[in-house]
């Protein structure tokens, strides 16, 4: 399994969030059977490898063996977070260091990135962040800032709800831009061409999450938080996009989603979505977690009128193709933003225990799309048009 996902996970372009996930779910073959159990044992220990990948591209890794496959391919957890899917054939060296896996220290993170990203680039830290900037150091500490206050507002949120979160294995990383000059140089070696016009972009290999200055250009430099809150202010959707990715980041490192385990699109994208709406009023709290969101509102309203009768809430349950194609993106987002805000809200504990559920899946297994809406029925009931009735009608009187 792990020798098929190898192109898909590795490759530069692959691996921004709604990319990467399909393309894994897809790798295994249409005709294919998914694989029942899981396919690996944990390795506790350190180990190094040395691996050429398909670009000739020498890599030495030491980190922890989470999926060994039968066919000798393997699912490295680095020391810095990173995932590595390597196959057998690849493997130059493999060694154990003869030591526990331990995740790099917060100094030790931040030299490893200056090194990798060279001269220019300062770092930041928090109690969860390593920030590393060819921004100003003040726009990458009020990131921070931000980031952190996201963080608490997002456990706090589900801990009230009976989600129980873990703190993040590792010092979460985000490397943040001077301009968006700058970032579509980085993102488009990184990520590909598409990423290199976001904002931003959270990437599950790396699980780093990937932004630039929003207020560089904007008529002078800002002076002080309070000008940087302003700048953004007037830009809401620009520092939406933001904390969307920030929102993927912590979900992903707090035991909510798994990364490389089959996390349905429309719950990843939609959780973002729920909390997306910016809170630059409060240098404490996030009093807009979980509010109105006008823009994903009247973008599932616009749809409403051309939306499929009967089986749009199927397609977007059963399967991720709908958030990558550029027709159907939007409106797949405006209804994965839709569907979330009313379960969340008016099937908290089905919608709860379907978290559970999904958080407890094991890497690089993928359900089918019968699989998928079975499992949905489970959690929300097996009247799929009665609860899409529901959903319309809610979100006709959403205010």
């Amino acid at each position: 399994m792990i020798s098929a996902l190898n192109r898909a996970v590795n490759r530069p372009g692959s691996i921004l969030l709604a990319a990467l996930l399909t393309l894994l779910a897809t790798a295994r073959g249409a005709d294919e059977p998914a694989a029942k159990g899981p396919p690996s044992k944990d390795s506790p220990g350190l180990e190094r490898l040395s691996w050429i990948d398909e670009a000739k591209q020498p890599h030495e890794a030491a980190g922890r063996i989470l999926v060994e496959a039968q066919d000798g391919g393997l699912l490295l957890l680095g020391q810095d977070g990173r995932l590595w899917s390597i196959e057998k054939e690849q493997i130059s060296a493999r060694t154990s260091a003869g030591e526990p896996f331990r995740p790099l220290t917060t100094a030790a993170l931040a030299k490893q990135l200056k090194a990798e990203l060279g001269n220019g680039f300062d770092v930041v830290t928090t109690r969860h962040y390593v920030i590393c900037t060819s921004a100003r150091r003040q726009y990458a500490q009020w990131c921070g800032t931000l980031f952190e206050r996201l963080f608490t507002s997002f456990h706090n949120y589900w801990k009230l709800r009976g989600v129980k979160l873990t703190e993040p294995d590792f010092p979460l990383i985000a490397i943040v831009l001077q301009d968006e000059k700058a970032f579509a140089a980085f993102a488009t070696k990184d990520a590909g061409a598409d990423a290199a016009t976001a904002k931003g972009y959270y990437s599950i290999g790396s699980n780093r999450m990937v932004l630039y200055d929003l207020t560089a250009g904007a008529g002078g430099q800002a002076a002080d938080d309070a000008d940087i809150s302003r700048l953004l202010a007037d830009v809401p959707f620009n520092i939406a996009t933001v904390i969307h990715e920030a929102t993927h980041q912590i979900a992903f490192n707090s035991g909510m989603h798994v990364r490389y385990a089959d996390n349905p699109l429309w719950l990843v994208e939609g959780m973002a979505m729920y909390f997306e709406t910016p809170d630059l009023s409060s240098k404490t709290g996030w009093k807009t977690a979980g509010a109105l969101n006008d823009h994903r509102l009247d973008q599932f309203r616009d749809f409403v009128s051309s939306r499929r009768e009967g089986d749009s809430l199927e397609t977007l349950i059963g399967a991720d193709g709908r958030f990558n194609d550029a027709r159907t993106m939007p409106d797949a987002y405006a209804e994965a933003w839709a569907l979330s805000d009313f379960l969340i809200r008016t099937r908290k504990e089905a919608y709860v225990g379907y978290l559970k559920t999904l958080a407890a899946k094991p890497r690089l297994i993928f359900d089918t799309p019968a699989e998928r809406l079975a499992e949905f029925r489970a959690a929300f009931g097996d009247d799929l048009k009665q609860l899409d009735s529901e959903l319309l009608k809610y979100i006709k009187r959403r205010k």
